[in-house]
């Protein structure tokens, strides 16, 4: 998807990278399922995460639509696998999530998106914003958010294990 300039594939990226950073200095061990500008089916991102066994797994996302006026972010998970854990995950990053990047709260839901469905381990995938939103792809777009929206993810990370 793309909106005010930006490529949501770029987007994601940087705050994946920005995550990982930020994991990696509290002492986990995250598996990227990407590090550059590639693409990997969602088979193969559910197979990196299996073949790592991860303890969880998050999707980095950011929405689009084409209403210009749609804006927030929003986490959802599946109930195939891992229901309970991979709500408790999704309630531990979207209050950090919306905290850090100042958005409209659009709430924990259930999807059976391909990569949070097929994972076996708790799951989620997050909406970032909408880069399609004047308002969000702003936010998007800029390097301090980003840094921040990463610490946030991170600490919901945090929270959901202790």
């Amino acid at each position: 998807a793309t909106g005010y300039g930006l490529l949501e594939k770029n987007v994601n990226l940087d705050v994946a990278k920005r995550l990982n950073t930020k994991l990696n200095s509290s002492g986990a061990l995250p598996v990227m399922s990407r590090t550059s500008d590639t693409f990997d089916s969602l088979q193969t991102r559910v197979s990196k995460g299996a073949s790592a066994n991860a303890d969880i797994f998050i999707s980095i996302h950011a929405n689009a639509n084409d209403n210009s006026s749609a804006n927030g972010t929003e986490t959802y998970y599946d109930k195939t696998y891992a229901a309970s854990n991979s709500l408790k995950l999704a309630q531990n990053i979207q209050p950090k999530m919306v905290s850090a990047l100042g958005t409209r709260d659009r709430g924990v839901k259930t999807a059976g998106f391909y990569v949070i469905k097929y994972s076996k381990m708790p799951s989620v995938l997050l909406e970032t914003g909408f880069i399609t939103s004047p308002v969000d792809s702003n936010i998007l777009k800029s390097a301090t958010y980003k840094d921040r929206l990463a610490s946030g993810i991170s600490s919901g990370v945090s929270g959901y294990f202790k």
